[in-house]
């Protein structure tokens, strides 16, 4: 039993259909991250503002 043209063009539409689902599911999950993970440049800074600070007294001092 060979395939229609017509079971063919619905086997292809499951498929992009699975994949359209995956992506959209997929970019809701890195935009959610993107929005949760966002750190102001000067939080980032911080640590290491407080490595250079200690940094910079240590070698004025001696």
């Amino acid at each position: 039993m060979a395939f229609t043209f017509a079971a063919f063009c619905y086997m292809l539409s499951l498929v992009l259909c699975a994949a359209l689902i995956f992506f959209a599911i997929w970019h809701i999950i890195a935009f959610d991250e993107l929005r949760t993970d966002f750190k102001s440049p000067i939080d980032q800074c911080n640590p290491a503002h407080a490595v250079s600070t200690t940094s910079g007294v240590l070698s004025n001092s001696y």
